[in-house]
């Protein structure tokens, strides 16, 4: 309607590690501690953006994830770096999450969780990717013969990670539209640790980047109501 203004979105950014905040880590303009973490509001054009750097596994990013919906998200953004379960899939690439999996849950109820497909759709726009799976377990994927039974488990693009699966849940029961995008650092299975150790620094921060041009797009993807 004439004379009203469109509300600024609220936006939460979770990662695991400090170098997946990318260029972001750059906008800080404030911290604040709580619960033994550090939420920490950034400086973005025409944008409401809280970030939190979680730690590794599930437990702290359910940690994490449940703080950043305390703070009345519009959506929640997971970003952060992969390894590749399917052949095909190279070192850098990002794949954008449709569906992600509690890949080591013992139960078969409400392991997977749908992406918010408008969401994702608008972050593929500005961070040309393909979709698929994101599978999270709590350890990495190390063996051969585990990364060979993961892949077959699921079709199209596949790659493992720790975090997403997690975050996805709490997002979802908090009725918070969610999206992920991660980066190829490793290709899971033999030389893991060593490919991870050697691309993680230049590239475990490429999904973040992309996260001010989602932010500043008119993609109606991003509104959540």
């Amino acid at each position: 309607m004439e004379g009203m203004t469109a509300r600024t979105l609220r936006t939460g950014v979770l990662c695991a590690l400090p170098t997946e905040l990318g260029c972001l880590g750059d906008r800080i303009r404030d911290r604040r501690q709580c619960q033994g973490l550090e939420l920490l509001h950034l400086d973005l054009p025409g944008a409401e953006v809280v970030a939190c750097v979680g730690g590794v596994g599930k437990v702290a990013a359910a940690q994490a994830a449940s703080l950043l919906v305390g703070e009345g998200l519009d959506h929640l953004l997971v970003v952060g770096a992969c390894g590749a379960l399917r052949r095909g899939m190279e070192i850098g690439s990002l794949l954008h999450c449709k569906r992600t999996i509690q890949a080591d849950l013992a139960v078969r109820d409400g392991r997977e969780i749908e992406a918010h497909e408008p969401l994702m759709s608008a972050w593929r726009a500005v961070a040309p990717g393909p979709a698929g799976w994101l599978v999270t377990a709590d350890r990495p994927v190390l063996n051969p013969w585990r990364r060979m039974r993961l892949a077959r488990a699921f079709l199209g693009p596949c790659a493992a990670d720790m975090e997403t699966a997690a975050a996805a849940r709490v997002a979802q029961r908090a009725g918070v539209p969610w999206a992920a995008l991660r980066v190829v650092t490793d290709l899971a299975g033999p030389g893991t640790s060593r490919s991870f150790a050697q691309n993680f620094p230049r590239l475990g921060g490429i999904p973040a980047d992309s996260v001010a041009a989602l932010l500043m797009s008119s993609n109606p993807g991003l509104r959540s109501d």
